[in-house]
């Protein structure tokens, strides 16, 4: 019944024919499905105006999620080599990606980008980003019934009824990297850039974890039996530039320094009354990071191990973590190919 003297819902199955889409002078055009395009646009920038440098693109990728469909993709060989000068961004081939979404049931869509870059003093930089949203509704209310008539065929129909059909849910678990890792998903995390600090370029943030422990051959001037409570308080002073960290610290604690020059002196006492009590060990560490002298991401330092080094050469920042925090979300959503919605009661 073309004529629509019979009524035709979207998806219904006729036979091995389905329908997705109808155009009628009442209703106008009816449709499952939209045709999206997602365009990738580069850019390099810094917080100040004029004061970057250039990078050599190197890689771009990531991937699509259509509900539960991953669509990789990557644009490496589109962009590889390219220069980006300060405060410029990508004229090159256009970086677009066609993806057809399906209207007719609620999904989670998401784009996801990395890049990275080569400074002209070698260093690997990078970026990410993501575009999160989701689509889908109960099929068009133009459709005149709640229910759909009789297919011609014994196929199932695929509107169903709101107050007869049981909606459909499914858990739902999202990490995302929050620093560290350098990419996109908890999937894809990657090692960082540089596992050790031998360049001598300047040092803009060291980050220790205690573990707890004794003296090692790595650090100087180390007086003490050891560390070994699980909590303690820490004092950690730079040479030249003054206090760096002075506090109660727990095991396991990530202890974030900024202000760093060519030594810092660490000092770990027992707690009493919030205060520092008895010393337990002190010791000198070399931060120049040099050849000679230079430092190794998860190495013990006295009661300390390095998690993290970030260094910065001109404008160019390299962040470079043995760990990366991850932030895991649990949610509940509505599987793919439903179209009821549900309220979440416990």
């Amino acid at each position: 019944h073309s004529s629509c003297s019979q009524n035709l819902f979207l998806k219904d199955r006729y036979g091995a024919s389905q329908l997705v889409i109808f155009v009628n002078n009442l209703q106008g055009v009816q449709s499952c499905f939209f045709n999206a395009t997602y365009t990738i646009s580069l850019e390099n920038s810094f917080n100040t105006v004029g004061s970057g440098s250039s990078a050599s693109l190197t890689t771009l990728l990531g991937n699509i999620e259509l509900g539960n469909q991953i669509i990789p993709f990557d644009f490496s060989d589109d962009i590889s080599g390219t220069v980006l000068q300060p405060d410029t961004v990508y004229d090159g081939t256009p970086l677009k990606l066609d993806v057809v979404i399906d209207l007719t049931v609620i999904s989670n869509n998401q784009v996801s980008t990395f890049i990275t870059a080569i400074s002209p003093s070698g260093f690997v930089c990078s970026d990410i980003d993501t575009l999160n949203f989701v689509s889908g509704l109960a099929p068009p209310p133009s459709i005149p019934t709640r229910s759909p008539t009789s297919s011609p065929t014994t196929s199932p129909a695929p509107t169903p009824d709101p107050e007869e059909t049981a909606c459909a849910l499914r858990p739902r678990i999202v990490c995302q990297v929050l620093n560290g890792g350098g990419l996109l998903t908890c999937d894809n995390i990657v090692p960082p850039p540089n596992q050790e600090c031998t360049s001598g370029v300047p040092i803009s943030e060291l980050d220790f974890i205690y573990r707890g422990g004794g003296c090692t051959n790595n650090v100087l001037n180390c007086v003490g039996g050891g560390a070994n409570t699980d909590q303690v308080w820490i004092t950690i002073e730079s040479v030249t530039r003054g206090l760096l960290w002075n506090r109660v610290t727990k095991r396991d604690t990530i202890m974030s320094l900024r202000g760093i020059d060519n030594q810092m002196e660490v000092t770990i006492s027992t707690v009493r009354d919030n205060r520092p009590d008895t010393e337990l060990l002190r010791y000198d560490i070399l931060t120049n990071c040099t050849a000679t002298a230079g430092l190794t991401l998860k190495d013990r330092y006295g009661a300390l191990e390095l998690a993290e080094f970030t260094i910065r050469d001109g404008d160019i920042v390299v962040a470079n973590a043995a760990y990366a925090d991850v932030l895991i979300t649990y949610d509940i959503e509505l599987k793919d190919n439903t179209a009821i919605k549900a309220q979440i009661t416990s």
